[in-house]
């Protein structure tokens, strides 16, 4: 690799137009039909994307669901599926990853790396994007690069389907004169705005007097404006591959049970806290994923309070949201987050009743001492109230710590205090 003095980046794109509506489409729907992709919203659906024929009918994503079908009557509808469409989004960073990539995922279906590391690798930028666009087999993949994230963006639309196309840093002006404003990342009303001026490419937009944008559009414009002469300061954040901790389960038929769904989540979660990451590290967050009978799926989210390896712990968390499961199970996954090293973890003072090594007995003589010295609100304690709310000054408040050593009787009126 090139001294990193001197080092400069050949910003990939991977895009495969129409992610979502091919993955909620595969093996069962003709893409080449009308079809489009509706939203989860129950009241007002909207396309989210749709097919190209489709299109010839006038159906735009962000249409309104029954628009659409005025503008094509055979039109096909499909729910989006979110848990499904975010598994194959995982996978398909997963299979750049796999080539040695450092990837910055962006929306499902398009991700960024840097190319320049593996070029030995593969011989080459060509050999690169070969092994790229073969890790996809026969899906419709794109392939762009250029000096900077934007500029690698346009390249990608503007490149054959199983193709790639490179645009050198002395070309990138050139190649952005002609091209539309819409290929800007801004919002429908400052496109229209800009139209209203009598701009239509980024050409018009790149020669204009930086200073007369910043006047008219602040900040927003002069980032919009460097984008259009094909300088984007932006860098790419990779993120750090994590191998996912997850256990899965597979029905021998659908169950619909919810004390069924109960004991399959204890179980699950059993197994997750013999995982071998589950050692030095706790999870923040757990994930129940399940795919139902009926053809979808479903999956919720769970934030812990206090990050636990504890399986009961971890099923206690999730298992109210069983309750949510609209259709019989197939399959059940349960899957461990955002990891916090245990050593982190806070532990109470005293130890369990009954300790055998005396520490209890040593830790009790020593507060009687403070306390002697000090008075005896001098040592606190915190005391949990309401661990369940949600505002969290109502969790546990700090009151006064009494002797124990002459009054057995106050140890137990304190129980669960954590000593500070």
């Amino acid at each position: 690799m090139p001294d990193g003095s001197t080092y400069e980046p050949i910003i990939a794109c991977c895009w495969m137009p129409g992610f979502p509506l091919r993955v909620i489409a595969h093996g069962g729907v003709d893409l080449e039909q009308p079809v489009a992709l509706a939203s989860e919203t129950a009241a007002h659906p909207v396309v989210l994307d749709c097919s190209e024929a489709a299109r010839d009918f006038g159906v735009e994503a962000g249409m309104l669901i029954s628009r659409a079908m005025g503008c094509c009557a055979q039109l096909e509808v499909l729910s989006c599926d979110v848990p499904r469409v975010e598994q194959a989004a995982e996978r398909f960073v997963q299979r750049l990853e796999a080539l040695g990539a450092a990837v910055q995922p962006m929306e499902p279906g398009r991700a960024f790396f840097d190319a320049g590391p593996l070029l030995r690798m593969y011989g080459g930028l060509p050999g690169v994007f070969a092994e790229v666009l073969g890790a996809f087999g026969g899906d419709t993949v794109r392939v762009g690069a250029g000096p900077n994230p934007f500029v690698a963006w346009v390249a990608t639309r503007h490149a054959t389907p199983r193709g790639w196309l490179r645009v050198e840093e002395g070309e990138a002006r050139r190649m952005l004169e002609r091209m539309p404003l819409e290929l800007l990342p801004a919002g429908a009303d400052l496109l229209k705005l800009l139209h209203a001026l009598g701009l239509q490419t980024l050409g018009d937009l790149a020669s204009l007097d930086v200073h007369h944008v910043a006047d008219r559009f602040g900040a927003a414009g002069m980032v919009l404006h460097a984008l259009a002469r094909g300088e984007d300061p932006s860098k790419l954040e990779p993120r750090v591959p994590m191998e996912a901790v997850a256990e899965r389960l597979v029905f021998p038929e659908p169950v619909a049970n919810e004390l069924t769904l109960e004991s399959a989540v204890q179980m699950l979660a059993e197994r997750l806290a013999d995982n071998p990451r589950c050692v030095q590290h706790a999870p923040r967050a757990l994930v129940l994923s399940c795919v139902l009978a009926s053809g979808g799926s479903w999956q919720a989210r769970r934030v812990l309070r206090v990050p636990t390896v504890d399986p009961r712990k971890l099923a206690l968390a999730i298992r109210p949201a069983l309750g949510e499961v609209p259709a019989a199970v197939e399959r059940m996954e349960l899957a461990l987050e955002g990891f916090t090293p245990r050593a982190a973890d806070q532990r109470t003072l005293l130890g369990p009743e009954g300790d055998e090594d005396g520490n209890a007995e040593r830790v009790q003589r020593s507060m009687r001492h403070v306390q002697e010295a000090l008075g005896e609100d001098s040592l606190l304690q915190v005391l949990e109230v309401e661990p369940w709310s949600r505002v969290p000054e109502r969790h546990a408040v700090l009151v006064p710590r009494r002797s124990t050593m002459a009054d057995p009787a106050t140890t137990a009126e304190v129980g669960r205090g954590v000593w500070k």
